[in-house]
């Protein structure tokens, strides 16, 4: 290239403008360049290289629910079983302090340490949006919780997906969507989140406010928007375009991360939102891919043979497919649906990490004598004793940890759904 000394008045002022335009997209890549993202059905790290999302799902943490809480196969919800709480220590404050509490102890640095150990690279968080809307407005509520998680995450290597798993309204019939119009038959009517624009304009909001906050957070890889969608029969291609708002409210304040959106009935029914299908074009008017950084996923519980295959939308569509949740089988059937995902998939993430009293899971936390004592008050509703209080929070402080050492570990689960499996 010629000394810009040397180069004509207008020919410098063209020199100039190409260069401060590759400095500009130099700088552009550098800080889009630090983020995951994606490329055709590939999730890409930083480096623009394709990874493999080894993770699991930090279950039971921000979000109760009532089968591993109480042990039993009862419909309680988060906030069923926060009110039972209430009722016990004859206190609110009581109640809500044994469940920050809980948050502080049951995942924490030795948690993200264990994991990165055992192999695994990514983490699915679910959590309740009303950590992020309390009186009718945005709370900062949850940010701590996050924000330590990130901070472990950060120091172990581990990528983070956000989740919201019970959303305003209720997204499903579920115990974990805090749905407190439904019942343990779980009937379809009850889910309401479509039914007033309110819900997902809060939904929005919600979304809005975490992604403003992590905008330049690259541990967090993506953003699941909306965990097991059940809507009212006839009405699930109003599942796509309330997906679509959501993203538009997010995309106002973050380009730099992935949106992950999951199909309808329980997030297994991806054509539902598939852009290609000709009756999804007909009913929403979408007929094109609705982010450049879009991720499609899938939950399963059943048999592996019954999940095989579902990544051809999403090979047609040319964008990557997780499977969010599976688990609550055998452990053979497991591993089958392990290897397909590391096969045909660019992730995985099993159910759960952690649970009380079940085993299918990494971890079991062993009941004590004194969280015997709480769900045996519970289910009577009774209020506990004087000093009984004391004992529930010191079992939220000490026992729940993953050093405890009364905590059980599962080698078998382990397994069946190890990153290092082939």
């Amino acid at each position: 290239m010629e000394p810009l000394s040397t180069i004509p008045a207008n020919k410098k002022t063209l020199s100039r403008l190409v260069i401060i335009c590759l400095c500009l997209m130099c700088v552009s890549y550098s800080v889009h360049a630090k983020f995951v993202s994606t490329n055709g059905t590939a999730i890409i790290d930083e480096h623009g290289k394709p990874i493999f999302l080894s993770g699991i799902n930090l279950g039971n943490w921000l979000l109760w629910e009532g089968y591993l809480m109480m042990g039993d196969f009862n419909y309680r919800t988060h906030t069923q079983f926060l009110h039972s709480l209430t009722t016990v220590f004859a206190s609110t404050q009581k109640a809500k302090e044994f469940e920050h509490q809980w948050r502080l102890n049951y995942v924490n640095e030795d948690t993200l340490s264990e994991l990165n150990r055992l192999g695994y690279n990514a983490v699915r968080v679910p959590f309740h949006f009303n950590m992020f809307w309390q009186d009718e407005q945005l709370s900062d509520h949850g940010f701590q919780y996050f924000d330590a998680l990130i901070n472990s995450a950060k120091k172990h290597n581990i990528y983070v997906l956000l989740d919201m798993h019970a959303a305003p309204g209720y997204q499903n019939p579920g115990d974990h969507a805090d749905n407190l119009d439904s019942n343990a038959s779980q009937p379809r009517s009850s889910v309401s989140f479509w039914d007033n624009p309110q819900n997902i304009n809060i939904a929005s909001k919600v979304w809005r406010h975490i992604a403003r906050r992590y905008q330049d957070e690259p541990t967090i890889w993506g953003y699941d928007l909306l965990n097991e969608p059940v809507p009212k029969a006839g009405r699930e291609y109003e599942l796509l375009p309330s997906l679509i708002t959501i993203r538009n409210a997010i995309r106002e304040v973050d380009i730099n991360h992935i949106i992950v959106a999951q199909g309808s009935w329980w997030g297994s029914d991806l054509s539902k939102i598939d852009w290609s299908n000709p009756k999804v074009q007909q009913k929403t008017g979408i007929d094109s891919q609705w982010d450049d950084k879009l991720v499609y996923q899938i939950h399963h519980y059943g048999q592996a043979k019954d999940t095989f295959g579902r990544e051809k939308i999403t090979n047609k569509l040319n964008i990557p497919l997780i499977l969010g949740e599976y688990g609550e089988t055998d452990e053979q059937n497991l591993k089958r649906i392990t290897l397909w995902s590391k096969q045909h998939l660019a992730g995985y993430f099993p159910w759960s990490f952690k649970k009380l009293s079940h085993n299918r899971a990494l971890w079991t936390i062993p009941p004590n004598s004194n969280y015997q004592r709480l769900t045996y008050y519970i289910k009577n509703e009774q209020v506990a004793p004087v000093g009984f209080y004391e004992d529930v929070i010191e079992f939220a402080k000490d026992n729940i940890r993953n050093s405890s050492p009364n905590m059980h570990w599962h080698p078998n689960f382990y397994d069946a759904v190890s990153p290092t499996y082939e």
